[in-house]
């Protein structure tokens, strides 16, 4: 990158003739009109002067007054305009290659700009004396009419005269201010600024080729040494199932292949996100989710393991169809399945067995039964199988509808804590799926009231550093990682494949 940079500035200084830079200083004047009035009376901005030395009015005056051959547009690609710190001084700079042109040039638009700023500032007041002229007529008007309202033979009554006296006089000295006001804008001196310092003629060219050489080779090194660290940093997603295994200090207990696609009408195409093992159970996708099953069995076994959290580091990584996915897997395997929605924000299981969420999880934890702790075991078993769904032999769901935060908190209440205790007796395994634990609070404080936890992580979108947040985390809340699933893996495409 850097003999690259240094080519291009060596091959860019050879074909590019010098440029010769001319500057003119303008000291802007405050304008303000004696009555304060309309935009002369406004209080000086440097930064709109700025834009308006180099504007294509300016312009057109230097091209008018001055002769040149180029277009005003031509013009104004030659100019920079630049305030000195905070003070009223204006820098007109002009850039070409012949040095008597840009002296030229810079003391031409200086000039242009004050002519402008004074005819402007000119026609505003203008326009103020010919408003004040408008209200000094019609306020004229309503004095001729109370003076008709006075005449003797008008016979007005008393007190139509005292009124007629009291909006005469009153007139009358609106009038008078006005007058003044016209006054003093007409014989009002309008002093745009004067020219500070005429531009004088540049001796050298200011863009040598030794300079923009010496910056092509910075430029260079600096552009390469920047690639190189933006390739190594700016990739953040996991890097396959090694990756993932160490950044979790946990094993990756089985990658998931990307659900199939099919095309919908009109050549689109949508990808399946729903129930692999009841729609393709024959697919590579529920094989995986056998597999899954088998080492999730495993463990549960050694560490004696009932209720799995399954959440993600952040959305949109699949944990829903992983929950549901394995669930449907373990019943499969004649165990005695509950899947608990416990994403009270975005709750999608619902969806997957087409089943209405009008009641479900938040209501449970809500109940003031539940939250007795002295209400029997028998009372509470009733209380939850009011919100049970049988979806298969062996897998039964407990769904959920959007909560409130406040209620969505109490995913780590005691409440929870008896549901959990409540129903170790009746299911095999408790799989709950819980919201992204980056992006809400609830999964961390559910986590310590679960036996373990099985992270979800998508191999084209999660970021290596939210893993090892999401590890953090749940170590700091006591949860236990059980392993890791890394959903649409694509590294093994035929690893699930097979044929007799």
């Amino acid at each position: 990158m850097a003999l690259l940079a240094l080519a291009v500035a060596v091959i860019w200084s050879v074909r590019r003739p010098p440029i010769y830079e001319a500057t003119a200083s303008v000291l802007v004047s405050p304008v303000a009109t004696p009555s304060g009035r309309g935009p002369a009376g406004q209080e000086l901005n440097m930064r709109d002067e700025q834009q308006v030395a180099r504007s294509l009015p300016v312009a057109r005056i230097v091209d008018e007054r001055f002769g040149s051959s180029a277009t005003p547009d031509q013009l104004l690609r030659h100019v920079t305009v630049e305030v000195s710190g905070g003070s009223r001084i204006l820098r007109i700079t002009y850039a070409d290659p012949v040095p008597s042109t840009a002296r030229t040039g810079a003391d031409a638009f200086a000039t242009a700009y004050l002519a402008y700023r004074k005819d402007a500032v000119a026609a505003q007041v203008q326009s103020l004396v010919a408003n004040l002229t408008r209200e000094i007529a019609d306020l004229t008007a309503k004095k001729q009419a109370q003076d008709a309202v006075l005449a003797p033979e008008r016979e007005a009554t008393p007190s139509e005269r005292d009124a007629a006296l009291t909006l005469r006089e009153a007139y009358g000295r609106q009038i008078a201010d006005l007058q003044q006001q016209r006054r003093a804008l007409q014989d009002a001196s309008v002093d745009p600024g004067s020219m500070l310092q005429p531009a004088r003629l540049p001796g050298r060219s200011l863009r040598s080729s030794q300079l923009n050489m010496g910056l092509g080779l910075a430029v260079g090194l600096l552009l390469g040494a920047a690639m190189a660290l933006v390739y190594d940093r700016v990739d953040r997603r996991l890097r396959g199932r090694d990756d993932l295994a160490e950044l979790l200090d946990r094993p990756v207990l089985a990658p998931i292949p990307p659900l199939t696609s099919w095309r919908r009408p009109f050549g689109r195409r949508r990808r399946t996100q729903g129930l692999v093992m009841l729609e393709q159970p024959n697919s590579p996708g529920a094989e995986a989710y056998r597999t899954l099953r088998t080492r999730v069995l495993f463990l549960a076994s050694r560490l004696q393991v009932a209720s799995i959290m399954v959440t993600s580091a952040g959305p949109a990584e699949g944990k829903s169809t992983v929950a549901a996915n394995l669930a449907l897997a373990l019943a499969e395997a004649e165990r005695d399945v509950l899947l608990v929605s416990a994403d009270l924000r975005q709750p999608r299981l619902h969806q997957f067995f087409a089943l209405p969420n009008q009641s479900g999880l938040p209501d449970v934890l809500t109940d003031e039964l539940l939250r007795d702790g002295e209400v029997s075991a028998s009372a509470m078993e009733d209380r939850i199988a009011g919100e049970l769904w049988s979806v298969t032999k062996y897998l039964w769901v407990i769904v959920s509808r959007p909560a409130p935060p406040e209620v969505a908190a109490q995913l780590g209440s005691d409440a929870m804590r008896r549901l959990l205790e409540a129903q170790r007796k009746s299911f095999d395994f408790i799989i709950l799926d819980c919201p992204p634990a980056l992006a809400a609070a609830d999964a961390l404080a559910l986590a310590p009231l679960v036996d373990a936890v099985l992270v979800v992580a998508d191999s084209g979108s999660t970021n290596r550093s939210a893993v090892a947040r999401l590890r953090e985390q749940l170590e700091q809340v006591g949860g236990r990682v059980l392993g890791a699933v890394l959903n649409r893996d694509r590294s093994s495409p035929g690893a699930y494949q097979y044929e007799a």
